[in-house]
């Protein structure tokens, strides 16, 4: 790869953890479950041997940290990443040594300007709604990096958003909801969270990106398919060009672009999975890239090259799984080549020759 390209990874550690130590209600991973979590994944990262690698589920940065101190990986990257106090899920980073622009970022609270309260519905049933979360249910990572001399500065985000799976809810026998539909009342609330952390995580990406040429890269578990409302809200929809003569996607002052949407667009066919759930494949991990990594874009500074997901291993069992260390996501790697359009024009305007 040369200097001034960028390899980008999204990885969901399933509860990585030091051995011994509590996971929820779970006792946790045993000693020999843990030392085989920290080899396959020391494998797998020094396989896709990204730029910037986005984590999930990091419950201990000193377990993270072994990881990259192995033989493999030593020395090659900078980490990102935090043990709360009471322990909690997390998200990470880890990028190339030296790309690391000033200090990171975590993101727990909701914009004040992106609180869903007192919402009139003007049409149908002209209710008043109003849903009281401020909070993320995993905070935010921003981060900011550079790849080498003379390319620009690239914010990164890695996000968690809350899972497709029931929530758990405090137990409340006086609460019809839960007397009677306790599984439907889980289900809702998880819903509606996913959806309010979208829509405070898509008003902070439009503060950050609106009416400036920064490149933005967003990393994440973000529990629901491309197409889904959640994800589509943060992706802000942006043009694809289709067609040579089309002016899509030529400038997209907001949006984010899938890796998934940009590989499908030049394969002759392509299978995209990062989670099976009672058989049914599903993609739940995503790297979504601003436009100045879309290749049709006239502010472009990098271009797509390939994109990879390494889900064999989510066929094993349950057992298997914790013998082997194995991950419940796939891992995507997505690869961009430095082709500013701006020299790509200066080059066919050399080969063209002056007018005539």
């Amino acid at each position: 790869m040369a200097r001034k390209d960028v390899s980008i990874a999204n990885f969901n550690l399933l509860n990585l953890n030091l051995p011994g130590q509590p996971i929820y209600d779970d006792a946790g991973w045993t000693q020999a479950e843990y030392d085989a979590k920290i080899a396959f994944t020391e494998r797998i990262l020094d396989d896709i041997d990204a730029d910037i690698i986005g984590f999930q589920e990091c419950w201990h940065a000193d377990a993270l940290a072994e990881i990259f101190d192995r033989p493999a990986l030593r020395g090659r990257y900078d980490l990102v990443a935090r043990t709360t106090d009471p322990p909690g899920i997390q998200v990470a980073l880890a990028v190339r040594k030296g790309m690391l622009q000033g200090p990171p970022e975590w993101i727990a609270d909701l914009p004040d300007d992106a609180r869903f309260i007192d919402l009139v519905e003007a049409r149908d049933a002209e209710e008043s709604v109003s849903v009281t979360i401020r909070r993320f249910s995993r905070p935010l990572l921003r981060v900011l990096v550079n790849k080498a001399d003379g390319t620009p500065d690239i914010t990164v985000f890695v996000a968690h958003l809350k899972s497709k799976g029931p929530t758990a809810l405090q137990g409340d026998d006086d609460n019809p909801v839960l007397r009677r539909h306790k599984f439907i009342a889980q289900t809702v609330v998880s819903h509606v969270r996913r959806m309010v952390e979208a829509g405070a995580f898509r008003a902070i990406l439009n503060d950050t990106m609106r009416r400036n040429d920064k490149p933005v890269v967003v990393l994440g578990d973000l529990n629901d398919a491309t197409t889904s409302v959640s994800t589509e809200l943060l992706t802000g929809n942006p043009g694809y060009r289709f067609f040579a003569k089309s002016t899509a996607g030529s400038k997209s002052d907001a949006g984010l672009y899938t890796v998934e949407k940009l590989q499908q667009l030049r394969s002759f066919r392509h299978v995209y999975y990062t989670y099976i759930f009672q058989n049914q494949m599903e993609s739940l991990d995503h790297i979504m890239v601003s436009d100045s990594f879309y290749d049709h874009s006239s502010i472009r500074s990098w271009s797509f090259r390939e994109m990879r997901v390494l889900n064999d291993h989510l066929t094993a069992t349950e057992s298997q799984r914790k013998r082997l260390g194995y991950n419940d996501h796939g891992i995507i790697v997505a690869r961009f080549d430095w082709n500013p359009m701006v020299e790509e024009a200066e080059r066919i305007l050399a080969e063209e020759g002056p007018a005539t």
